[in-house]
């Protein structure tokens, strides 16, 4: 078969330099585009938002231990000052934890350059910065011997024909999905807690510190699951919620006391009362774990 001189001239020019469009290079992740690791700071409205949730909550508290104290003082009431102590008490042990919590900050690292990172990497579904991935956690975790032996074989699994995708994907497998686990059993108990705390307490201000405390505790359980603190802006978002959280039961309780002061049937209405404030508390405090465990969580879910 033989083939004519335009025949070759065309195949010849299909191949010619400079004929063919310039292909542009894979996007990468540059080093601006996750930050440095620092913490960004809060915004003015976000320290507006804190602050109120704390005044009011603070408001909640000490009116009530005034009116307390005063009906403890004047009627001689045992209940209102058994009920005062109460509210001292843990106050105190909220304090406490709010102090010990602040220490351990210190001990421990945020992720959030990490996450930042695999953010990127997961929109972009590229490919060849999946170890940049891994060194990044692996600083982070440079202090967990049992979690770094994880990564250093999980970068061994990696081929080079994996994706970004594929690593972020491997290690939520190998490494994160235990964590996940542990960490939604731990949300599942401060939910029952918190209900079961606000169903028993018999006093709004009593129901918003003991919501406090389980929030605070349950912001220390999900760091000691995942080896790792918030970063200070999450920490601050977290922290913001948990007060709204609080303030909100105190209000609930008012008005489930209200309620039940003008109701003919004044048990059946504190039964009722009682049972969806827990409700609405458990509720709100499973949302409450699932904003702090994606805020400290080092990657996205699969």
């Amino acid at each position: 078969m033989t083939v004519s001189t335009t025949d070759r001239q065309l195949v010849d020019r299909e191949f010619q330099p400079g004929e063919l469009p310039i292909a542009e290079p894979t996007p990468g992740v540059p080093d601006e585009q996750v930050g440095s690791g620092g913490e960004g700071r809060p915004s003015p409205a976000a320290w507006l938002a804190m602050g109120s949730a704390a005044l009011i909550l603070v408001l909640i508290v000490v009116s009530a231990a005034v009116t307390l104290a005063e009906k403890a003082i004047r009627d001689a009431s045992v209940l209102d000052g058994l009920y005062l102590v109460a509210l001292v008490v843990l106050s105190g042990s909220l304090a406490w934890l709010i102090a010990r919590q602040t220490r351990a900050l210190r001990k421990l690292k945020s992720a959030e350059r990490a996450r930042e990172m695999a953010v990127q990497l997961a929109k972009l579904d590229g490919a060849g910065s999946g170890m940049r991935l891994l060194g990044a956690l692996r600083a982070v975790y440079s202090d967990k011997p049992l979690i770094l032996g994880r990564l250093n074989a999980a970068a061994l699994a990696l081929q080079p024909h994996h994706s970004d995708r594929d690593v972020i994907d491997l290690l939520n497998r190998e490494i994160f999905q235990a964590m996940d686990r542990e960490a939604d059993q731990r949300i599942q108990k401060a939910a029952l807690r918190a209900g079961f705390g606000v169903s028993s307490c018999p006093h709004p201000a009593l129901d918003a510190v003991v919501v406090l405390v389980l929030s605070v505790m349950l912001i220390r359980d999900l760091m000691a699951v995942y080896g790792l603190r918030h970063s200070w802006r999450s920490l601050f978002r977290v922290m913001t919620r948990s007060l709204f959280l609080a303030s909100s039961t105190a209000l609930m309780s008012t008005a489930v006391e209200f309620a039940m002061k003008a109701a003919h049937d004044r048990l059946a209405a504190a039964v009722v009362g009682t049972a969806g404030e827990a409700l609405v508390v458990a509720r709100r405090m499973l949302a409450l774990g699932a904003i702090a465990k994606a805020e400290i969580r080092p990657l996205p879910p699969s």
